[in-house]
């Protein structure tokens, strides 16, 4: 579609990277607006979301990397060269890398994980809603070929022309994720005072990206390395986030259920503090 947002000479504004820097500034923004509201230091975030950023980009394109060394093959520093645009990126190896590095730097500074969670993790669909307009602008992570009313076509040029040696409807599967990562937002922000304990969103986010993931991967195109047993290696990993939401979300009630946690049970306990001070 539009790649390219502005070319000067040799200089070129793709709009991928546009998309990115946009979804990490206002979800930064969100992010600090949301800690303020939860009575956590925002500093904490502004702090933790330089990690993120990083860890993000090193993560998405590491395992894209890894996933496609045949497109590498004979000039490996393309693998670096950012310089040259941001499509060859695959989000889940951001998200992970992006995790497991907030979680060792909360653990090092002492700070609990789980209201930290509960503030950033709804922005990661955010960011995902923004970064997949991104993606569709882009023409990458394109989807396979369809009849429905829902199918695009993309102009000469692009990657799925390329990929189809012709302009053929597809899945606009970019468009796909980035409605569910707006109704991820969305539905996590809407529920956030009905939340059973504080932690809760890690885990519901887990379930809902990894099942919104899973699904619209059926519809985008992959080549056949790019599969096991007959599914893709991003729907195991999406399949793994899933399962890990619910256990998570099982062992987490059931350890603040045991331990008085619970947001009603505490919230009953302040109830009684409170009649107490006024007898």
């Amino acid at each position: 579609m539009y790649p390219i947002i502005l070319e000067i000479g040799s200089f070129s504004i793709h709009t991928y990277g546009v998309m990115l820097a946009l979804s990490f500034i206002l979800g930064i923004m969100l992010a600090e607006k949301r800690a303020k509201k939860m009575n956590i230091n925002p500093d904490i975030i502004s702090n933790l979301s330089i990690l993120i950023l990083v860890s993000s980009v090193v993560g998405s394109r590491g395992m894209y990397v890894l996933t496609h060394l045949y497109e590498f093959k004979g000039h490996w520093m393309d693998a670096v060269a950012f310089w040259k645009g941001l499509s060859g990126l695959t989000v889940l190896g951001g998200f992970v890398l992006a995790v497991l590095s907030s979680i060792i730097y909360l653990a090092k500074k002492k700070i609990s994980i789980w209201p930290i969670a509960d503030i950033v993790m709804p922005i990661i669909g955010f960011g995902e809603f923004l970064t997949r307009i991104g993606c569709f602008f882009n023409g990458c992570c394109f989807g396979k070929p369809t009849n429905s009313f829902l199918g695009v076509i993309f102009p000469e040029g692009s990657y799925p022309v390329q990929c189809y040696h012709s302009a053929i409807p597809i899945h606009p599967t970019q468009l796909y994720s980035s409605f569910y990562g707006l109704a991820i937002f969305v539905l996590m922000v809407l529920i956030e005072k009905k939340k059973p304990f504080v932690g809760f969103n890690f885990f519901f986010f887990f379930l809902l990206y990894g099942l919104s993931r899973f699904i619209v991967d059926f519809f985008r195109f992959y080549t056949a390395d790019q599969l096991l047993l007959g599914i893709t290696n991003n729907q195991w990993i999406s399949l793994l986030m899933t399962v890990s939401g619910i256990i998570g979300y099982f062992i987490m009630y059931d350890y603040c259920k045991r331990n008085n946690c619970l947001i009603s049970t505490l919230a009953k306990q302040d109830s009684k503090k409170g009649v107490k001070n006024n007898m």
